[in-house]
């Protein structure tokens, strides 16, 4: 129904692993910048110390060049999404195994709960159920199908909206293909990495920060997959769904996409209003009544309208609720706005992901959406049956071929 909702997903997915290789990479420059610091009460210590770590490092790096990317345990997006879908599990001492991902996992490193994790990246790959050549043929099918549309065009033959809206599809999936490439596929034996210190003793050492009382696991206080189905959704419904179990047994996979404001969230406005607007291509086709026809006009129009509603919507919600507009206009106008934000304030804004303004305005927006959306679907097979002629020519193309 909504293919560009998926898309937005896989986009925001990724966005998060981008952003945990930033953090990673960040931790490693400091880890070693730590073991770079000389020690002047000990220099004697210290230079064998140093010497032994461009040992170790030479090692290592020998040892690479030699097994390849089989060693390579440099964090990566692929480790990235591995932690984000649930692949590493945290078991502390004298407590309960939980499920972690990348963000919880670099705040454990940091603070030296935990080891940094030795799996390489081909070995987070091995687990995945992927399968390469029915991608591969899979894309291979979607490019032939998008180069006959190209050749019925060209050659002037009947695109029918069963046509169109299958390219829709497609390039969407082609996308998120893209997006989802080095995501492993259906990991069924995580990675147990485990601590010294009992959870409790980690939540005792974290501060306030973990006085509250968790609802998916114990270090909701890094972060609690918000937002998501499970935390914004389903508790102001009356029916509950999803794992019971507490902690959660595993990462749930309804976490809504924060993509900012960077060039991905351009490319996915660009491509959603491109995608809605693919539907205005078949506004002179053949329909087999003019009521018919009117009616995908006006529901391609809704389509696009409502898209583009949802987006300002949410970018103007997204900045209030990250803070971008105020940062913007500290910098536009370098006024120190951020400190006078008050803590109140800020609470307010943690709290309601979802404010009741955008719930009014979304809610009608989201209907009329997919009451047009059903539309389309329903008329694309209520179209077959009555088709023009050349609706059955095939691409003739010898044509395309040079004669002499």
């Amino acid at each position: 129904m909504a293919p560009e909702f998926v898309l937005a997903f896989a986009i925001g997915q990724k966005v998060e692993a981008k952003k945990s290789v930033e953090q990673f990479r960040d931790l490693h420059l400091l880890r070693e910048n730590t073991s770079r610091t000389v020690d002047p009460a000990s220099p004697q210590r210290s230079c064998w110390q140093g010497a032994g770590d461009r040992v170790s490092s030479l090692i290592n790096k020998v040892d690479m060049k030699l097994h390849g990317e089989q060693k390579d345990t440099r964090w990566s997006i692929r480790h990235a999404f591995y932690a984000n879908m649930g692949g590493f599990v945290l078991h502390p001492r004298e407590s309960a195994a939980f499920p972690i991902n990348a963000k919880q996992l670099h705040w454990l490193i940091k603070q030296g709960y935990v080891e940094y994790p030795t799996i390489s990246s081909k070995a987070i790959w091995d687990k995945s159920k992927a399968d390469g050549f029915q991608k591969s043929l899979t894309c291979l099918q979607t490019g032939w199908f998008i180069i006959q549309i190209v050749g019925r065009a060209i050659q002037k033959l009947p695109i029918t909206t069963l046509e169109i809206t299958t390219l829709s599809f497609v390039l969407c999936t082609l996308v998120m293909f893209t997006q989802w490439a080095n995501k492993p596929l259906d990991v069924e034996s995580p990675t147990v990495l485990t601590s010294n210190k009992s959870i409790a003793e980690i939540l005792i050492e974290a501060g306030p920060a973990a006085n509250q009382p968790f609802k998916q696991t114990p270090l909701d206080f890094i972060d609690n997959q918000s937002p998501s189905w499970l935390t914004e959704v389903q508790p102001h419904l009356r029916f509950r769904a999803g794992p019971r179990m507490r902690p959660l047994p595993r990462l749930t996979n309804d976490r809504f996409p924060v993509i900012g404001a960077g060039p991905d969230a351009v490319f996915l406005f660009l491509f959603t209003m491109a995608y809605c607007g693919l539907h205005f291509v078949a506004w002179d086709f053949s329909f087999p009544s003019i009521l018919e026809r009117n009616l995908w006009r006006a529901s391609s129009i809704t389509v696009a309208a409502c898209a583009f509603i949802l987006w300002v919507c949410e970018t103007y919600q997204d900045g209030h609720r990250l803070g971008r507009w105020e940062r913007w206009y500290a910098k536009l106008f370098h006024d120190d706005i951020g400190g006078r934000i008050n803590t109140m304030e800020k609470t307010r804004r943690n709290r309601r992901f979802i404010p009741v303004w955008e719930v009014i305005v979304m809610t009608p927006v989201t209907l009329i959406y997919t009451v047009a959306r059903t539309y389309i679907v329903v008329e694309v097979f209520l179209s077959q049956r009555s088709l023009p002629v050349g609706a059955f020519n095939t691409v003739q193309w010898s044509e395309f071929v040079p004669h002499f």
